[in-house]
């Protein structure tokens, strides 16, 4: 069938790669198969293909010749993708342990001009961080190492991939560890995400693209929605904002059938989303 044949091709590349003796190719190339096999579902296999690319991969000598190669570290972001894979085995402790070596260990290491590269390998971390209670941590990370560094490299007017989705992630996770924004900040939000051009339309051409990493845009967004509507005041702006956030999330999960991760995470966000507009009646 077409899992098995996807992965016999990529043992037949990995293989090659090993064959060919250079360690940035090889290290490619199991990274590839890792992503691969999640993507298929096959979390426990991701795994242990991660526990080999720790063994070949050391960031100090490959991490400039990988993402002279491939644009960014997509070596390093194979310990990114096992976040993802742990927490869909329902392994805390784990996932906690990854998103601390990737903070200590690999993110001071890594080129900080390379903007995409950094945003990559914080994605699905940002999302760990917020959902064990520690958004802040996770704010201060994008925000020095994504959105600071961005500025400082490149100025406000400068362009990168990810660039669409820094207010959308800082926006979430201000909503997340936050409750104290006055009337002026949610009704400015609020318009905001109500704008479908400035909102949904500026991340529908990435969201398949960062839903490979963990939760897709459209869920991003959906978060966001949901944050503003249980802050306000009125019925009416609620019931907007929390329809919207839902027809949001119900993208994602039609989004990201072939992504099991981030459609898991944006079934869950969806059954919080429903209880709570049941519980609103």
């Amino acid at each position: 069938d077409k899992c098995s044949f996807e992965k016999d091709l990529c043992k037949k590349f990995v293989e090659q790669a090993r064959l060919n003796g250079d360690p940035i190719h090889y290290g490619r190339a199991l990274a590839m198969e890792a992503e691969t096999l999640g993507r298929l579902g096959n979390f426990e296999q991701a795994l242990e293909v991660v526990e080999r690319i720790k063994f070949i991969y050391d960031i100090n000598t490959q991490h400039a010749a990988i993402c002279k190669a491939y644009a960014s570290d997509r070596v390093a972001q194979s310990f990114c993708h096992s976040i993802n894979f742990n927490n869909a085995l329902g392994r805390t402790r784990e996932v906690l342990e990854i998103c601390n070596y990737i903070v200590e260990e690999i993110v001071p290491k890594s080129d900080p001009k390379n903007i995409h590269n950094m945003f990559c390998l914080l994605y699905a971390l940002i999302f760990t961080l917020k959902e064990n209670g520690f958004a802040l941590k996770a704010r201060d990370l994008f925000q020095s190492r994504v959105v600071d560094s961005f500025k400082d490299h490149f100025g406000e007017g400068g362009s990168t991939y990810s660039k669409p989705m820094f207010r959308p992630i800082l926006t979430m996770l201000d909503l997340e560890m936050r409750d104290d924004q006055d009337a002026n900040e949610i009704d400015e939000l609020t318009s905001w995400a109500l704008d479908e051009d400035n909102f949904e339309k500026k991340l529908a051409s990435c969201e398949i693209a960062w839903a490979t990493f963990c939760a897709s845009p459209m869920a991003v967004l959906g978060e966001v929605c949901f944050g503003l509507a249980k802050r306000q005041g009125e019925t009416e702006n609620r019931n907007i904002l929390l329809q919207k956030a839902i027809s949001l999330v119900e993208q994602s999960v039609a989004n990201t059938a072939s992504l099991p991760y981030a459609n898991m995470y944006a079934k869950g966000k969806l059954d919080a989303m429903k209880n709570f507009q049941n519980a609103c009646k």
